[in-house]
């Protein structure tokens, strides 16, 4: 994979000078003169986190870019947001390193001296990968240490426990008798799922020993079996500036729970247009625990008995469309915003939500209402209505629809209709 790619360079252009000082944890503040140097890993997946690019770019950075894809398969305007790219396999670190000396070499014979002066993925497969670059060349940011409580779900249940939040009770089983003890203590159903991933995926709910026994031996090292909460499910979602400070939050409610969209419920959940005090509380001492600094968060919480239960914590955006329901939500830019956290410029961010944004995801079912019926029936309040990528549509649906409203109520009826076979599911 490797042959690196001039792109969108303007030799031509005058630079515009920013002036910037950066904190992060265990670094010294770097200041960063003349305009900045900026590696974006998988510039072009998902889709819409191009926008951190463009913005990037409109504010003056240099953006360089190592991924997986063609170059020449994405977009001429991303192309043009880069100065160069290097195709390169990102799950093998070595040879992604590789590429970011690669990348160097045209950068430094571009006339632009120095290393990098920031990366960012904004996607938790490459968090690992974005440390070790940032340790290799020096680069100010997270550290391969700073990474593990970060991904793995029973160092993130330490943290909670240490900071007094109740928690789920379970643990890593090492073996088929460490899991068949644990689920006789808690009684099923119990829950499965690895003690790294992404979303709901890899996550089973077992209802027995039978079939315990009979998933637990194909499952790769590494699981987690905790009890089964039944409770609804929040999220309390944002983006911390340099200092950590969060800069704007925000909340989604589940219509199910995640496990059901993994078996083929049609996915909904919408942005509320309100933060319960306690959810915010809970959220901003989590992103102080985990050091969250010039960063997204997405963090998954049990709503039981007036509390919040922590699930997990993900120091990146949430998922899919997610990030563009906050800004419909708002009327703001988070893309925006994320690049002026990220050039060290005042970042401008309305106050409050003005809507609820609904998410429906459907998947190809017999429904009461046809597409073009969704959109006769809805328009008014349909946002966004577009086929999700593929490797999205297992959880999120084929077809997904953005509603928006300034009554939340408005949400679970929409959904409801929008979601309704002709079998009267």
């Amino acid at each position: 994979m490797g042959a690196a790619r001039l792109a969108g360079a303007r030799l031509d252009r005058a630079d515009r000078c920013i002036s910037v000082a950066f904190v992060f944890k265990n670094q010294i503040d770097v200041s960063v003169t003349a305009s900045m140097d900026i590696l974006y890993i998988s510039p072009e997946f998902p889709p819409n986190y191009v926008h951190f690019i463009r913005h990037a770019h409109a504010l003056g950075a240099r953006v360089w870019a190592i991924g997986e894809a063609e170059f020449f398969s994405m977009p001429p305007d991303v192309r043009s947001w880069i100065r160069w790219y290097v195709r390169t396999e990102l799950g093998n670190w070595r040879t992604a390193v590789r590429a970011v000396n690669e990348l160097l070499e045209a950068k430094h014979a571009l006339g632009f001296e120095g290393a990098f002066d920031l990366v960012e993925s904004h996607n938790e497969n490459w968090l690992r990968l974005e440390a070790i670059i940032n340790e290799r060349f020096g680069i100010p940011g997270i550290r391969l240490e700073e990474t593990e409580p970060l991904k793995k779900k029973s160092l993130m249940k330490q943290v909670f426990q240490r900071l007094g939040l109740p928690v789920a009770r379970g643990g890593l089983v090492a073996d088929m008798q460490d899991a068949l003890q644990l689920a006789e203590e808690f009684g099923y159903p119990v829950i499965l799922k690895p003690d790294e991933g992404v979303g709901a995926g890899g996550t089973h709910r077992v209802g027995s020993s039978a079939q315990l026994e009979a998933l637990f031996p194909g499952l790769p090292p590494g699981y987690l079996l905790e009890e089964f909460v039944d409770a609804p499910i929040v999220t309390y979602d944002g983006l911390t500036d340099r200092e950590g400070r969060i800069l704007f939050d925000n909340s989604l409610v589940y219509g199910e729970g995640l496990i059901e969209y993994t078996l083929g419920t049609d996915t909904f959940f919408y942005v509320s247009r309100s933060i319960p005090e306690r959810l915010a509380e809970i959220g901003a001492s989590l992103v102080a625990a985990f050091g969250i600094r010039r960063k997204f968060f997405h963090f998954e919480f049990f709503v039981r008995r007036g509390d919040y239960i922590p699930m997990e914590i993900n120091s990146r955006p949430p998922g899919g469309p997610i990030l563009d329901m906050m800004n419909f939500s708002a009327d703001g830019d988070l893309y925006r915003a994320w690049a002026c956290v990220a050039t060290g410029q005042p970042v401008e961010l309305p106050r409050g939500k003005k809507f609820a944004v609904g998410y429906v995801g459907r998947k190809d079912k017999p429904y009461r209402l046809s597409h073009e019926e969704v959109l006769a029936r809805f328009g008014p309040l349909l946002v966004e209505a577009a086929e999700n990528p593929p490797v999205f549509q297992g959880i999120m649906g084929r077809t997904r629809y953005l509603f928006r409203s300034e009554n939340e109520a408005d949400m679970p009826a929409i959904a409801a209709a929008v979601r309704q076979t002709t079998e009267g599911t």
